[in-house]
């Protein structure tokens, strides 16, 4: 199939426009916590390993929601369903700021997570919804969007801790503030393709079958790479390479940096290369960039030429792999006649792998030391690569005459 340029009415414009402010105040919420976990560690006394404890709780929340999500999208619509998902994720923050105690700041994030994992469904599912009417890719932009969004959050979460802010009125402040954006925009959102009489019954959980398990396979190794990175790749270049406090950080603020920027450009690189064609290259070109990085720095040693290596590796890295998932999420929405429960499928698969990631890291460290575990994100990043079928004419390529 040959993409082609085509102009696109009001309607699809108006409601990619309402997307891409829910994925922005979606990042926002979530990157403004960031900054605040310091300040509610010590203001309730909570060692490093029960903090950690905590912080596992959004991610298991959201494992009970992201199955569930793609049903409840599929029977009342994403358009709907996404909009009363935002009004919920909002609330949902606000027990966080009130939590008094260990248990009841797990419960708070756990209920959190449970929100913030039915919106990506949803709100991903609309995305689905609005790239079919634009007929070429811009899911990539919304995940850039996100980024953005959550690096305006990570801004103001900083900006009111130094000045002191209760949590909970930052927390009310940025939702009244994103809600009054979102809503009104949120009227543009388009219904969902009309489903063939005789498609399947929507299962009540969303799990991948077919020709989704592949696909939710990839995704699980694009995000144990991700998540396995941002907690990991501070402490690879400080304590085995001799980076300072400074530049141990260089590596994730690189690959953070080539990750937005690839999802700003991934919808151009979508249209011309086709979904399944981006997965396998970037995929496949990410982990060969963060390899050689590894390999040259285990045979310099530690020192600054090793740390420059790597970090250019982990540059490498959050490119290859910044356009995957987006891509995996359009492909599994091109997957049969519901992109919700599909969506629901993968994005299930992306969060255990982005949960368990830097659990797995850390015990291999302590067994075969971490200059060795980190090959196992080299490996996870080429996943992609194996799982994906090869192109055929129908990805959505464009095809040079």
């Amino acid at each position: 199939m040959v993409v082609r340029e085509s102009r696109v009415g009001s309607p699809p414009r108006s409601a990619r426009l309402a997307v891409a402010a829910t994925f922005a105040v979606n990042g926002s919420l979530f990157g403004s916590w960031a900054p605040r976990i310091p300040e509610a560690k010590a203001a309730l006394g909570l060692s490093d390993g029960v903090l950690g404890l905590a912080l596992l709780a959004p991610g298991m929340g959201s494992l009970v929601t992201l199955p569930l999500a793609g049903g409840v999208a599929a029977r009342w619509g994403s358009a709907r369903t996404t909009r009363l998902a935002v009004v919920l994720f909002f609330a949902s923050a606000l027990p966080i700021a009130l939590a008094g105690g260990t248990a009841t700041l797990w419960a708070a994030l756990f209920g959190f997570g449970m929100a913030m994992g039915g919106l990506d469904v949803l709100m991903n599912a609309q995305g689905v919804t609005v790239e079919q009417a634009y007929g070429r890719p811009v899911l990539s932009s919304f995940h850039a969007v996100f980024s953005l969004g959550a690096l305006t959050g990570t801004l103001i979460g900083s900006i009111a801790a130094g000045r002191e802010v209760p949590l909970l009125v930052q927390f009310l402040t940025l939702g009244a503030l994103s809600l009054a954006v979102v809503l009104p925009l949120s009227r543009a959102f388009l219904p969902d393709p009309a489903v063939p009489d005789d498609a399947p019954p929507v299962p009540v959980f969303a799990l991948p079958r077919g020709p989704l398990i592949p696909l939710a396979v990839a995704a699980f190794a694009v995000l144990l790479a991700e998540g396995s990175t941002a907690d990991w790749s501070a402490v690879l270049l400080r304590e085995s390479l001799g980076a300072g406090v400074v530049a141990a950080g260089a590596g994730f603020a690189a690959f953070s940096a080539t990750m937005t920027l690839g999802r700003l450009v991934g919808d151009r690189v979508l249209a011309r290369l086709g979904r399944r064609r981006t997965i396998r290259w970037f995929a496949g070109g990410g982990a060969a960039g963060l390899a050689a990085g590894l390999a040259v720095a285990e045979a310099l040693g530690p020192g600054p030429a090793a740390i420059a290596a790597v970090v250019v590796g982990f540059t490498l890295l959050g490119a290859g792999i910044s356009v995957t998932f987006p891509a995996l999420l359009a492909e599994a929405g091109a997957t049969g006649g519901r992109a919700a429960p599909a969506l629901a499928a993968v994005s299930t698969g992306g969060y255990i792998g982005f949960l368990i990631g830097p659990s797995v890291i850390g015990g291999l460290a302590e067994i075969i030391a971490l200059p060795v575990a980190v090959w196992v994100i080299v490996l996870m990043a080429a996943l992609p690569f194996l799982c994906v079928r090869p192109a055929d004419p129908a990805d959505g390529g464009r095809r040079r005459r």
